[in-house]
Formats: structure tokens, sequence, C-alpha cells
């Protein structure tokens, strides 16, 4: 077996060397398929890691054994997909988060199947509310410090929109994060980053903001005290406020409103 290699990874630049070993020569059967199988396995063996630079484009053509052409190929594909980014004169990388892969071809998606915004808020209530209540289970004391910190730089942020809505945004992403579940988190970065303008609509139109801060709050003392049942029960009942609001401000509408589409007026 050729065990060509890719090798170690610079702590400072993140740059992996052709030193670590890839396994076999990828079979030329549908080989810019196996490429994009072979990059699977090496994140997943943390051979190349979020944000590391990757390995030059002939040294990993020669360690893989397969053309450039296909490579590049390959590298494209996953370009597309958001697993690589690419740096003007400087190289190919790992996208940093989970949430970059697919979010483009998802929005593609979405908008092919007419989604509209009250099936993204649906979605992210459904998935925070169980998240909230993971998080009562499964919070350290660090997930709990880092709450009280959100929620403090967002009392101060009163009358602040942007501010505010930075800040409760990183108090859900503690939430998330203490839940300890990957796929609702991956999934929840993606929901969020789609439905920021809409977060952000709502936000400029606040004008009670206790009230707002004081529905987080609940949630966190409740995750605090490791309720699971009250932390669901209480997170609930901050979207259910959020959806008023939203529908106040006409940024969320019924969905009959929103399913409509202009009929035809040929007989």
């Amino acid at each position: 077996m050729d065990t060509r290699t890719i090798g170690q990874r610079n702590e400072e630049t993140k740059e992996v060397s052709i030193t670590v070993d890839l396994g076999p020569q990828i079979a030329r059967v549908a080989i810019s398929d196996e490429v994009i199988a072979r990059f699977k396995d090496l994140i997943a063996r943390r051979v190349f890691v979020p944000g590391g630079k990757l390995p030059p484009e002939r040294d990993l053509a020669v360690a893989l054994a397969v053309s450039r052409p296909t490579l590049r190929q390959a590298l494209r594909a996953l370009q597309i997909l958001g697993v690589i980014r690419s740096r003007q004169g400087s190289g190919s990388y790992l996208a940093e988060t989970a949430a970059d892969i697919l979010r483009e071809p998802l929005e593609f998606a979405l908008a092919m199947k007419g989604i509209v915004k009250t099936d993204l808020f649906e979605t992210r209530c459904t998935l925070e509310v169980k998240l909230a209540s993971l998080a009562a289970d499964r919070r350290s004391e660090e997930d709990l410090a880092a709450m009280r910190e959100a929620l403090a730089r967002m009392r101060q942020s009163f009358g602040n929109p942007e501010k505010w809505c930075e800040h409760e945004i990183h108090f859900h992403d503690c939430i998330v994060r203490a839940a300890r579940n990957a796929v609702m988190s991956t999934v929840m970065e993606m929901l969020s980053y789609m439905l920021m303008e809409s977060r952000m609509e709502t936000v400029r139109l606040l004008t009670d903001y206790a009230t707002s801060y004081e529905a987080h709050e609940k949630v966190f003392v409740q995750i605090e005290k490791r309720d699971a049942k009250a932390a669901a029960r209480t997170m609930t009942q901050h979207f259910e406020m959020m959806e008023t609001r939203a529908k106040e401000c006409q940024i969320l509408r019924p969905l009959q409103d929103e399913d409509q589409s202009p009929k035809s007026t040929e007989k």
C-alpha cells in the first residue's frame, strides 16, 4: 500500500504539510467523487481543521495520486458546497464553521420551494424550545457565566437596536452551546443567518426592552435551576411574545396570507 502522507499541522498557521498518512491512493473510478469522500474522512479525523489552510494543490494531487485537473474539479465542488474557501494569493482554507457548509445551496433549495418567513420562524421555535430543555440538563457553570454576561450586555443595550440584537443572539447561542447537540447547533447557525434580517426588523421596532429582557431572564433562571420542563415552557412563552410582536409589525403574516399567490385571470 502506498502511504503517501499529508501531515503535521502547523499550530500557528493551521496549514497542513505532507506528512500524515492519507491512506491508499484513490482508485480511478469516479475519481472526483473519491477525492470528495477522502476530504470528508480527513475532516472527520481532524487532519484538516475548521479555518485551517489546505496544502498546496500540487502536493495534494501527488499525495492522492490524482491529476491536478481532477483535483481542481473536486475542490471546485467543495467550494460550491461551502466546505472550502479560496483566498486570492493565499490558498484554500477549510470553512470556519459547519454553518458555512451548504448554506448557499440550502438557501437556493428553500427559495425554489417558496419557503416563507413563517416556516423559518416555526422551525427555529421548535428547535429552541427543545434546546432550552437540553441546556437545563447539560449546562455547565461556564455556560451559565456566558449567559449572565450576555444578559448583562442586553440590559446595557436598551434603546440600541443593533447592540441589543447582537447580545440577544449571543444569549440564544449560549443556550445552543449548552444543549450540546451538534446537529441542532448546526441547523440553528444556518437558521439564525437566514433570519437575521427579520430579527433586526423586529428589534428596530421594539419599544419595551424591559419586557423582552425579562422573558430572556426567565429562560435563564429555569436553565440555572436545571428545570428542563420549565425552561421549555418559558422559551415557548418567549417565542409567543416574539411572534405577536412580529405579526403586529407585519414582519410575520398569517400563514394563509403568506401562501397566497396571484391567481390567474384566464378563463
